[in-house]
């Protein structure tokens, strides 16, 4: 955490030290939500997990009157998901389930179009761009559960596998249909973004807003590659200078 934090410091005071008339620079955090989608007839992906955004942002303004602005920055997001599954063999008692936290460096990249301020100082604004996600940390929490057929059974024995780990490192963990090998090291999502801005002195805004990210590329890679992307909704709050 104190490394991250250190990382975005540093950032927003090389963009500081370079900035001109046409830069804006702030600080977001954002609390939300986060939770994995996916096609595989046999992992159901349902529940949603608690997330956090935090870092520096930067607007490079395209035009006179502050109205088109490429925006990008530096942020950590903190996210994660719920897998679950049985087996094609529909063997009662067996199953097993994966609840992801991970943690990403992320890059976005988007357009902001913004409107003309009102007289009550608010300006209304919508973005849309890409993010760019790095993992840092995957960690989860891991149950496996395999019930052995009766004729393979020991006398006595219940249970095949009976694993359940609280904070696993995401790596070759066994799971139907097939192992996961581990969380992806990059991801790409689509973010869309709606919001006002109010501004309280002349070179200080407050924004706040609320955005969707629609994941692209794979969060976790299996033996099948199936495919299961993450979502998120959060609540944009920001400061910007």
């Amino acid at each position: 955490m104190k490394k991250s934090f250190l990382i975005i410091s540093l950032l927003f005071l090389s963009f500081s030290l370079f900035a001109q008339g046409n830069v804006r620079f702030g600080f977001t955090t954002s609390p939300g939500i986060s939770f994995y989608s996916g096609d595989s007839k046999v992992q159901d992906t349902k529940g949603a997990r608690f997330s956090f955004n935090y870092g520096a942002i930067v607007d490079f303004v395209l035009d006179n009157n502050e109205r088109y602005a490429i925006t990008t920055g530096l942020t950590i997001d903190m996210n994660g998901g719920n897998i679950s599954a049985t087996p094609l063999t529909k063997e009662a008692g067996s199953y097993a389930k994966l609840t992801t936290k991970n943690q990403y460096l992320e890059i976005p990249v988007g357009l902001k179009l913004r409107s003309n301020e009102t007289s009550s100082n608010l300006t209304f604004y919508g973005t849309l761009g890409i993010v760019n996600g790095f993992r840092i940390r995957s960690r989860g929490k891991y149950e496996f559960h395999q019930i052995l057929p009766g004729n393979a059974r020991m006398e006595g024995e219940d249970y095949g596998t009976n694993i359940s780990e609280k904070n696993i490192k995401i790596k070759d963990l066994a799971f139907y249909p097939s192992t996961i090998k581990k969380v992806n090291p990059y991801h790409l999502s689509l973010h869309f973004e709606a919001g006002t801005e109010f501004r309280v002195s002349d070179n200080t805004s407050i924004i706040g807003g609320l955005y969707f990210r629609n994941g692209f590329t794979n969060v976790i890679k299996d033996a099948d590659n199936d495919r299961i992307v993450a979502r998120g909704l959060g609540l944009r709050i920001a400061v910007m200078f």
